[in-house]
């Protein structure tokens, strides 16, 4: 648990103040997690079916403020089917049927493997990759733009 407290001082931080994309070009998406009330808004600019630019503003504990930081950070330069992997890598490992020593795209998604048995705390962790998911999913569809929330 002390790598993860570590870990949580170093991510936390950098999505404490909202960093927000102006619509358009960014789309913008809400999430929450039902189990534990986190909520994130998530704007992207996709350009070409990559993430250009992210924006965000995160209410949610500190798991999913850091998952948010990492994935604000990383997602830069990634399709949906990259985003995608990541997210079933994070799931794997979360629900403890990851192989041993199994590579990750995003090495420093293994400090969530400390929070395997609150499940309670899974969706906040998730919330930026179903953000993610929704974003794509808009920017495929006829005029994109904002979207409902959805909850994880």
């Amino acid at each position: 648990m002390e790598t993860l407290y570590k870990a949580l001082k170093k991510y936390v931080p950098r999505v404490r103040k909202d960093k927000r994309l102006l619509a358009p070009p960014a789309r913008t998406v809400d999430v929450y997690s039902e189990l534990c009330g986190s909520k994130l808004t998530l704007d992207a600019e996709i350009v070409d079916g990559r993430v250009a630019d992210v924006g965000y503003r995160v209410r949610a504990c500190s798991l999913g403020q850091a998952a948010t930081a990492i994935a604000a950070q990383r997602a830069i330069g990634m399709d949906a089917a990259g985003l995608a992997r990541v997210q079933t890598q994070l799931e794997k490992l979360l629900s403890g049927s990851s192989e041993p020593d199994a590579p990750l795209d995003w090495p420093e998604v293994e400090i969530f493997a400390a929070a395997r048995q609150h499940s309670a705390r899974h969706g906040a962790i998730l919330l930026p990759f179903v953000a993610f998911q929704k974003l794509f999913a808009n920017d495929d569809a006829p005029g994109g733009g904002a979207t409902e929330g959805e909850s994880v």
